[in-house]
């Protein structure tokens, strides 16, 4: 029963040694990245289908409602729609150039974008 303990301990001790050797890494800072996110035009969007995910890059000109702004790039205008909780603490004014991630939102009679994260361009 001994000699069995043994035989185990030192195969285990071996197979993690050999994976460490191998260079397998932990996936603690793992993630997905996408290098390709294409940026869309605002004139674009009417071509693209409902709920398709989008990045916009532009300038918001000016506050609506509370949560709708009017966004600008150098195609045309839209409205988008921004959360409290999607600004993700970013601050911006007229003037500051951002990246928009959010969908397409097609209703009967409007298209918007609805926003999940923002982040200015620097």
């Amino acid at each position: 029963m001994k000699k069995l303990s043994l035989i185990t301990a030192l195969a285990l001790s071996t197979i993690s040694v050999s994976a460490l050797a191998s260079g397998f890494q932990g996936t603690a800072n793992g993630g997905f990245t996408n290098n390709a996110q294409t940026v869309s035009r605002v004139t674009d969007i009417k071509d693209l289908r409902d709920d398709q995910y989008i990045v916009l890059q532009g300038k918001i000109v000016k506050q609506l409602t509370k949560d709708d702004f009017l966004f600008r790039d150098a195609s045309g205008e839209i409205v988008v729609e921004i959360d409290k909780d999607d600004w993700g603490g970013t601050q911006v004014g007229p003037n500051d150039e951002i990246r928009i991630f959010g969908e397409v939102d097609k209703s009967w009679n409007k298209t918007e974008v609805d926003v999940h994260r923002v982040e200015k361009v620097q």
